[in-house]
């Protein structure tokens, strides 16, 4: 439980006791009136409400107790609190028990599954949204923090007091916020059901471990708040392909549901960090950096090897020196590791692009604690590092390290390990003391992919040409006036992709950027595949010149940030020519706070890891499968209505249809299946977290089945396979009758070793007449192993 907590709990007691805690105190002051009763009105949604339990939580437990001012929602979600004294409403936060029965007026009918959402001091509006804000006041967060950090993550800056269900048809709001306070009640929709289906799944096992609902539901909320940025992309993604949303066509996408789901068995352990968490503090850096050092680790795969490091930095107060001492695993063994950083992007500073460095050394360590690091080689490059500091005393070092570094250190680690007494550990934030302007610099690429010289180039669609290409010149990239949304007519830089799909951003003349998503889609009447466009966001960009270099740089909205293979995007993306080309880049604001979730260690903590690492541990970890987002050909894929177990209308192809996606998909390549290759195989598809989704098993004499693993226990069912003249492999379904309930047709778009990028044609008697007129298409990534 953190300060803030015992400190409100503290209040509460002074309030209901009045202090002297006897009916002869209030005889004996009879000049002390009794506190005026007042009532606090409201509303609660995900939707509206009705008959939800609301009241102040005045002990902070996550529940209405029969002495804590409640009532009941009623129609339109609204509330009236009475009874309640306005120091209780000044200083205890909202919550609302949504019980089964409750009614959502988003759908008229019954929550079957519970769920308990709260909101900060001071709010009228209680909802999911608001649920997360006062998850994080909760965990030590200033209100005003909170808000910003959620918007953030959220990629809005609209205000969580609001009524998003009103506010989203108010005719007085332009239609741009109508539509983003709509995005919010779509997000809220979601993350309600998260939270009551993270609750019936970790029930038994919290109540196993003697968990209180507070802990349970601050668990489950963080969670969330992790899974944001992937929750917001499905919901972007549902909401681009038209029609009525549906939250459970969000809540049950695979990336969803391995994102936000609580795990179930450390749940002690995972209240135990989050305690602690609650009560971190501004760290003294110069103390620590000047005594025990500041201790990192870092871990990976590289060039498909485990890759584990460790580093210490100190500083000699007497010699005003910073010294480094690194390692790094080499054939079971931790070595010096003297090895450089390569590829160091370029800098622009009074002497034009300067080649990065990594020279960075101690330059004052001052008095609020933060360390100012200097650059040696470019002194444009300084930072002021502060920290978050955390006791970790007693914590499981498996998984405090999982939480909080990487991917791979955990992994060589015991599961019962935990920190000694005086273990701390730093959340480090860093922010720069100047203006970056930076260009991308990396090798690697093949020789074909280089543009004068170098690998970063910029693909556009430039004004007077017919093909994509690199762009050679800025002036090539703006437009005079908005095109009509046509492909051929959009001229712009390619900003982001996700497999065959990317984002072009028209620039026009006045400063607007307007961005659309390209994507490959089948025409319905002639089965042509052809490029779509779809507009997804605006935004601004500025021509400015800097240090006498001419720089475009272009706000990135947040859905562009996130899509697809550009997780890492920054907030700004900077285009400049050269070398005889234009470049991508980024440029970060001086004083710009930025934290990549990176945490070192003190020496206790250090000392613990070391003696408690088991590298034997790691002999049957193998690198994560790569990202499929390339590989995979998802152009004119269909949508899968999971409540009717059919593909979405208007979602459905015709085997033409299919033909020409495969085709394009192919992008010339002929490659095919063989009975040789197939025959006494299996090929396996994977969740992105490593399970197995489905096996289908060839037998040699025809025969064949598929195992889905996604239920419980697994479903088989038996097929007949061949593989016809065109290469492409056939599974059927055969009823007794001996005609088909089930026919796919499965194509090969490319190969990489054991792994095949696969396209499919299915149709199911129970929804397509069986004749190539309507079937659903998909893809997915395949490997093959023998039986």
């Amino acid at each position: 439980m953190n300060i803030q907590k015992l400190l409100l709990i503290s209040l509460a007691g002074s309030i209901l006791c009045a202090c002297s805690g006897s009916d002869y105190a209030k005889e004996s002051n009879p000049s002390i009136p009794e506190p005026a009763a007042v009532t606090k009105t409201g509303k609660v949604a995900d939707g509206y409400l009705v008959g939800a339990t609301v009241c102040l939580d005045l002990n902070l437990n996550k529940t209405c107790d029969p002495d804590e001012p409640s009532t009941t929602s009623t129609a339109g979600g609204d509330f009236t609190i009475t009874g309640a004294t306005q120091e209780q409403i000044d200083g205890f936060p909202l919550l609302v028990e949504v019980t089964v029965g409750v009614i959502d007026e988003d759908t008229g009918e019954a929550i079957t599954q519970p769920y308990t959402m709260s909101a900060p001091v001071g709010y009228e509006f209680v909802s999911p949204l608001t649920t997360m804000v006062q998850n994080e006041v909760e965990q030590g967060s200033e209100l005003s923090d909170a808000e910003t950090s959620l918007q953030t993550l959220l990629g809005t800056s609209l205000d969580f007091t609001q009524d998003y269900v009103a506010q989203q048809v108010n005719d007085e709001l332009g239609s741009e916020e109508q539509e983003e306070y709509q995005r919010l009640h779509h997000i809220a929709q979601v993350t309600a059901q998260i939270i009551a289906n993270n609750l019936a799944a970790v029930q038994v096992a919290a109540d196993t471990a003697g968990l209180s609902l507070d802990d349970v539901i601050g668990l489950i909320v963080d969670q969330i708040i992790d899974a944001l940025e992937i929750i917001v992309n499905e919901i972007e993604f549902v909401e681009n392909q038209g029609g009525e949303f549906n939250p459970d066509d969000v809540v049950d996408s695979d990336e969803v549901t391995n994102a936000s789901t609580v795990p179930t068995d450390n749940l002690e352990d995972q209240v135990a960090i989050r305690d602690a968490e609650a009560q971190a503090a501004a760290a003294n850096l110069t103390e620590l950096v000047s005594s025990d050092g500041i201790n990192i680790f870092e871990g990976g795969f590289h060039g498909g090897m485990i890759d584990l490091r460790y580093a210490t930095i100190l500083y000699d107060l007497d010699t005003q020196t910073t010294s480094e001492t690194r390692f790094k695993l080499v054939e079971g063994v931790f070595v010096a590791d003297d090895s450089s950083l390569e590829d160091e992007d370029l800098i622009l500073t009074e002497q034009g692009w300067i080649m990065g460095s990594d020279n960075f050394a101690i330059g004052d360590l001052n008095d609020d604690g933060s360390i100012t690091l200097i650059n040696k080689d470019l002194p444009i490059l300084s930072e002021t590092l502060t920290a978050e500091q955390l006791s970790i005393s007693g914590l499981n070092i498996k998984l405090f390290l999982e939480e909080n570094n990487g991917e791979l250190w955990h992994k060589a680690l015991p599961e019962a390990a935990t920190f000694a007494e005086g273990a701390e550990a730093f959340e480090l934030s860093f922010s720069n003391t100047n203006d970056i302007y930076t260009i991308f610099n990396w090798d690697g690429c093949e020789p074909e992919h280089m543009v004068e010289g170098m690998c970063n180039s910029v693909w556009a669609h430039t004004a007077g040409s017919e093909m994509d290409g690199p762009a050679i010149t800025l002036d090539s990239l703006v437009s005079a006036t908005a095109s009509d949304g046509m492909v051929n007519k959009i001229v712009g830089p390619h900003v982001a992709w996700h497999g065959s799909r990317s984002v072009i951003v028209e620039m026009l003349a006045n400063g607007t950027s307007n961005f659309y998503k390209i994507e490959w889609q089948a025409k319905s009447d002639s089965g042509e595949v052809v490029n779509v466009a779809s507009l997804i966001a605006t935004s601004s960009w500025q021509d400015t010149l800097v240090h006498g270099k001419r720089l475009f740089l272009l706000i990135m909205p947040e859905n562009i940030q996130d899509f697809g293979d550009n997780d890492d995007q920054d907030n700004v993306l900077l285009l400049a020519e050269y070398q005889g080309a234009v470049r991508r880049g980024e440029f970060v604001e001086s004083g710009e706070e930025f934290d990549d979730d990176e945490w070192v260690y003190n020496l206790i903590a250090k000392n613990d890891i070391l003696n408690q690492v088991d590298l034997s541990l790691l002999n049957h970890v193998t690198p994560p499968e790569p990202d499929a987002g390339d590989f995979i050909c998802r152009d004119g894929d269909s949508d899968w209505d999971e409540v009717n177990d059919r593909p979405k209308e208007g979602t459905t192809r015709t085997f033409a249809e299919y033909q020409a996606l495969v085709a394009n998909c192919r992008d010339g390549e002929l490659v095919s299946f063989s009975t040789d290759v197939i025959a006494n195989h299996r090929l396996k598809s994977y969740h992105s977290d490593g399970t197995i989704e489905t096996i289908f098993v060839f037998n040699t004499d025809g025969t064949g089945s598929i195992t889905e693993h996604d239920v419980e226990p697994p479903m088989v069912e038996d097929f007949h396979w061949n593989v016809n003249s065109s290469g492409e492999l056939i599974i059927e379904m055969r009823n007794s009758a001996g005609t088909n309930d089930v026919r796919a047709v499965i194509s090969l778009i490319k190969q990489d070793g054991d792994h095949y990028s696969i396209k499919g044609f299915v149709e199911d008697i129970a929804w397509s007449p069986m004749d190539a007129s309507v079937g659903e298409v998909w893809s997915d990534k395949l490997k093959l192993f023998s039986l």
